[in-house]
């Protein structure tokens, strides 16, 4: 007998190794959890399931039982009352054959349902599965236990899965008795099969339809049409997935990687991805890779196989940088470099790839097809489909149109490349190259582009020595990314370096910057922060234009946001004034200018102020060196931020005076 104790408050306390038998569950795993756990459909939790079972009596109960490997069986069980010093619990017993049948021999009944020829099957009223033979198990391409307590619906790859769903709700809903049901069913191998069938409702003495029931029958072969419209439907699911997936993908890496998720296994048992590498670097209007001049001019050198990058080898973790989403080159297989000469699909056994001859074994080698990347007109690399059996005409022509979907997306993924590449040189070469030497404010730096795939930003920072022992000292984000803000920033920050040099206070220097007009018909806002320090009197001018507030972190540890009017972005038009914000610097503070990249987590609920003060909290010691503190500042930077980060950490200390002879 499989006995359990519970408690008063519904804990099972006590559990016998027949329940384990019974139930799957161990008892290290079930002590001390709550009876509900077990119910398929539980009524209550705790103390109220507890008074609900002594309410209900000691009588025999059938319940449906969800078993450790989340099936369910059904069970005929007692609940006893039980005093203990707590209060009243309950001793829950079943048998392991407490399930009676009064109208035949149970053992007679058990070998008709289990070893019938034809599938039977019951469902509940949630479409799940409470029995099915061997037979249908068998035919669904699962084991029994596999199905018991799962949907039909997410066992079964159907034509048309709302249309079945709709039908099946008529015969539990409305009772309606289905007979000559025809259906065509893709296994989860990816075989399809045929089946007729009969659905019918279940009822109890009372007349309630509990659930249905099904009587299926393999057809085999005999109706042709119904394989073909599950094997026709099984490829244009496949390749709407495929193209849903691939539109997802900005660098090649995922691209390869979303591809073989949705291919693997459904449709072959490995797919890699082996991109040329002569198609990384060539420009729209390249020859490189015609098909006409492939197919009519013979290659020069037959016995030098094509480069190609492997991209399915690293693509779980690509990095979005793209100066390094590709793995290493390397010579392409005889087959891949066959396939890529030719632009044509060329079929082999994984064997003669590798040089290993397996007479014997033929039936378990895998059986390989390689089809070019065609896009343009050009060939960008291959796509290898293997499989233990052969992939016939139509798995060929599915091939050729999952090589045409990928290709396109590979051509997008190296155009955006060649782009994000271009904007990041681009922005590396408006930056300062070095930084001036000024003992007195000595300065580090870091930027860091977004990891998310998005083009590089518009971030700039820049330090510009001045008259009277002063600094100015600049950091600012335009809105927007690509070239374009790129551009934009180069813009910003050369005349925000030209007003500094002609001596404009901080807020002056914001309203002249939003004021001016160079001709640019896309010129993008910007938020900025600038700042003047003066070396000899420790003072600190400052003005915001929708930037963060900068830190000050003084020598003895304490650390605030310097506050100022931050006034609306530049370049917005809006003819704002802006105003200093005057403070006095300790010497030997660090100040610590940066862009929301640093401080803003969008995949969170992460605030500014939230974000600022991980930042205050990162440096405690002004004397560390400062490429120090940008590391310990860049580590408590959200990991998720959807932005680029600058972060422009200077040490503000005193001009030294000049010794005066006699």
């Amino acid at each position: 007998m499989a006995i359990a104790l519970i408690d008063p408050e519904g804990r099972i306390s006590q559990w016998n190794s027949e329940a384990e038998t019974l139930t799957g569950h161990s008892p290290s795993d079930i002590i001390g959890c709550d009876l509900s756990l077990l119910a398929d459909r539980p009524a209550g939790h705790g103390r109220a399931l507890v008074a609900e079972l002594l309410r209900a009596g000691g009588g025999v109960r059938a319940d449906w039982l969800r078993c450790s490997d989340g099936t369910c069986r059904s069970v005929r069980w007692r609940a006893v009352p039980v005093p203990l010093a707590t209060g009243t619990g309950l001793v829950a017993v079943a048998g392991r054959n407490a399930q009676e049948i009064h109208r035949c021999d149970p053992a007679a009944a058990d070998l008709l349902l289990h070893s019938s020829p034809v599938g039977l099957a019951v469902l509940d009223t949630d479409l799940r599965y409470r029995f099915i033979n061997d037979a249908l198990a068998r035919l669904n391409g699962l084991p029994v236990a596999a199905h018991l307590g799962r949907s039909i619906l997410d066992l079964l790859d159907l034509p048309d899965p709302q249309a079945y769903e709709d039908m099946l709700r008529r015969v539990t809903d409305g009772g309606e008795t289905i007979n000559n049901l025809h259906v065509a069913a893709i296994r989860p191998d990816g075989t399809p099969y045929a089946a007729v069938g009969t659905l019918f409702p279940l009822r109890n003495a009372d007349g309630r339809i509990l659930g249905q029931a099904g009587v299926v029958h393999d057809l085999g072969g005999t109706r042709a049409e119904l394989l073909d419209t599950a094997r026709s439907q099984r490829r244009l699911e496949l390749l709407s997935r495929i193209s849903a997936s691939l539109s997802q993908g900005l660098d090649v890496a995922s691209v390869a990687s979303k591809l073989s998720a949705t291919c693997t296994p459904a449709f072959a048992r490995t797919v890699t991805v082996d991109l040329l590498a002569d198609a990384v670097h060539r420009t729209p209007d390249s020859p490189m890779g015609r098909i006409a001049q492939q197919r009519t001019t013979a290659c020069p050198d037959t016995s030098a196989p094509p480069r190609v990058h492997p991209l399915s080898a690293s693509a779980e973790h690509g990095p979005a940088h793209p100066d390094q989403d590709l793995p290493p080159s390397r010579a392409a297989s005889t087959p891949v470099g066959e396939c890529i000469r030719s632009a044509d699909v060329v079929s082999f056994r994984v064997e003669e790839e590798e040089g290993e001859e397996a007479e014997g074994a033929q039936e378990q080698t895998p059986f390989a097809i390689a089809v070019p990347l065609l896009a343009a007109g050009q060939v960008l690399g291959a796509i290898t489909f293997s499989d233990p059996g052969h992939f016939d005409a139509d798995d060929v022509l599915t091939m050729r149109d999952i090589a045409a979907r990928t290709a396109m997306a590979l051509d997008n993924a190296l155009l955006y490349r060649r782009e994000r590449l271009a904007t990041l040189a681009l922005q590396r070469h408006l930056l300062p190259a070095r930084l001036p030497d000024v003992p007195w404010a000595e300065s580090a730096h870091r930027y860091l582009p977004a990891q998310n795939g998005t083009l590089a930003g518009g971030d700039w920072y820049d330090t510009v020595r001045l008259p009277g022992g002063r600094i100015g000292l600049t950091v600012g984000d335009v809105m927007g990314h690509g070239l374009g803000a790129a551009a934009a920033m180069g813009r910003y920050r050369s005349s925000t370096r030209a007003l500094l040099a002609v001596g404009l206070e901080p807020g002056q220097l914001l309203t002249r910057l939003d004021d001016l007009d160079d001709g640019a018909d896309n010129e993008l806002p910007a938020t900025c922060v600038c700042a003047v320090y003066d070396g000899v009197t420790g003072d600190l001018r400052l003005a915001l234009a929708g930037h963060p507030p900068p830190l000050l972190v003084r020598p003895d540890g304490s650390a605030d946001t310097l506050a100022a009017d931050p006034g609306p972005p530049v370049g917005m038009g809006l003819d704002h004034t802006y105003e200093n914000a005057h403070f006095a610097v300790p010497p030997g503070s660090l100040l610590v200018l940066y862009t929301d990249g640093m401080i803003e987590d969008r995949s969170t609920i992460l605030d500014l102020d939230q974000g600022i003060t991980m930042l205050r909290r990162a440096v405690h010691h002004t004397e560390t060196p400062l490429d120090e503190v940008c590391d310990a500042l860049m580590a408590v930077r959200p990991a998720n931020s959807a932005d680029d980060a600058t972060l422009f950490v200077t040490r503000l200390t005193r001009v030294q005076p000049l010794p005066v002879a006699d």
